[in-house]
């Protein structure tokens, strides 16, 4: 199944007919065909229902009724009756996928996570039927239409989803997705909300999402929380200029997600949860963007600042995450450009008057030596040059730079101003 097919999702009429412009030869399929793939279907939902959940996922996907298994064996079972008695009786069981779509709002989370993790599971399910033992006899005519017949009962389940989301916002009379954006916006700029218009904002968007009710420090009702004694812990995540329908399905479903003034951002629950650090660096591989650090609900903004920040220290650097709490004294250096700028002239002003090319290896032996503690040796071999190379140069630079190279404060000074140096000059020095 091409990449092309794995995004089709049209609407269905009375029944399964086609995947968006994609039309199933049923005629190559047939009673026949679900026969034989029918003793592989255990198996076939075992193996679709590993490759969903195994991810970074809701909790209620796994434990709740109905979970992600009934929804997978639902729609294996449904595949295979479609295949056997053609595609003009709906889809069996549509209700509990319009159930599910339903289940997202009420949970405060948007549609597109449900329907990339539907996407998840067709492509497992083409992939297990395809290697099934009863495939293995089949034509290369019946396969194809196998995979289109994936994509048709896709396209139904996943309007049968929006569906559910679309009735259950009609049913609330409000909308929620402008009252998350509405949340964001007041979560990340300055001055910060009351705690009493937080508390508003949150329980009018449903977010963040969780099992017991949190409270705010002065004691209000806050959101949903796993432990009831503290406020929600959250971290912002700073995309500069990359569009949220792009991250919507990379993101964890109960993320935050909105564009403000100065690009996409967004706010994660529960950052430090078991697994999702790792997870969401796997989610976003190949993107420019920044995390920061976990702070409460209330000081979002103040996580979003060093995000931005992060983001910053970035810009020529090939596209990754980067987290704020590993780049810590850059940060602060880059959150006051003036001081740091200061620091670095001042600090280095011994070496300002000496020739490019001398003052440049003697920074550098500076930096190493440094870094080293003063080892001679470890320098040297991190420079390539031999030990009394470097104890020659620190001479030089004892005669410029006086008792600092002694004083531990001063070696701090001069390491924060080299440092400085680096952060102005870019990542190729």
């Amino acid at each position: 199944m091409d990449e092309r097919r794995a995004e089709l999702s049209g609407s269905v009429v009375g029944g399964v007919e086609a995947a968006g412009d994609v039309v199933v030869r049923w005629e190559a399929l047939g009673p026949a065909v679900a026969a034989r793939l029918a003793p592989s279907l255990d198996a076939v939902v075992d193996d679709v229902v590993a490759a969903v959940v195994s991810g970074d996922v809701p909790r209620e996907w796994i434990v709740g009724r109905p979970n992600a298994r009934h929804g997978v064996e639902h729609g294996v079972r449904g595949l295979l009756a479609v295949i056997s008695r053609g595609p003009h009786e709906q889809l069996p069981g549509r209700g509990l996928y319009v159930g599910f779509g339903r289940g997202q709002l009420r949970a405060g989370r948007s549609l597109a996570g449900l329907l990339a993790a539907y996407h998840h599971a067709a492509r497992e399910t083409w992939r297990a039927l395809a290697t099934a033992d009863g495939a293995a006899v089949l034509p290369q005519e019946t396969l194809h239409a196998l995979g289109d017949a994936i994509l048709a009962c896709l396209a139904e389940i996943s309007a049968a989803s929006a569906e559910g989301f679309a009735g259950e916002q009609a049913a609330r009379g409000d909308d929620r997705d402008a009252s998350r954006r509405r949340l964001l916006t007041a979560l990340l700029r300055l001055p910060a909300p009351s705690q009493q218009e937080l508390a508003r904002l949150c329980t009018a968007a449903g977010w963040p999402p969780g099992a017991a009710r949190a409270r705010l420090p002065n004691g209000d009702a806050l959101a949903p929380r796993a432990t009831s004694d503290a406020a929600p812990l959250v971290a912002a995540l700073a995309f500069g200029r990359a569009e949220p329908g792009s991250l919507a399905t990379r993101l964890p479903a109960d993320a935050l997600l909105g564009v403000l003034d100065d690009g996409c951002w967004a706010l994660l629950p529960d950052p430090d949860a078991p697994g999702r650090p790792a997870a969401l660096r796997r989610r976003l591989a190949g993107l420019r963007g920044a995390l920061g650090p976990t702070v409460e609900l209330a000081q979002a903004a103040e996580s979003a600042r060093w995000a931005r920040l992060a983001l910053a220290l970035a810009r020529d650097s090939p596209p990754a995450l980067v987290v704020a709490d590993d780049h810590r004294v850059d940060l602060l250096l880059s959150a006051a450009p003036a001081l740091s700028s200061r620091l670095e002239r001042t600090a280095l002003a011994p070496l300002a008057t000496l020739p490019a090319t001398t003052r440049e290896r003697l920074l550098e032996t500076l930096e190493a030596w440094l870094r080293h503690r003063g080892a001679a040796s470890l320098a040297a071999a991190e420079l390539h040059v031999h030990a009394q190379t470097v104890r020659y140069r620190v001479g030089r630079l004892r005669a410029l730079l006086g008792e600092r190279l002694d004083d531990p404060e001063g070696r701090l000074e001069l390491e924060l101003a080299l440092r400085a140096r680096r952060l102005r000059l870019g990542p190729s020095r």
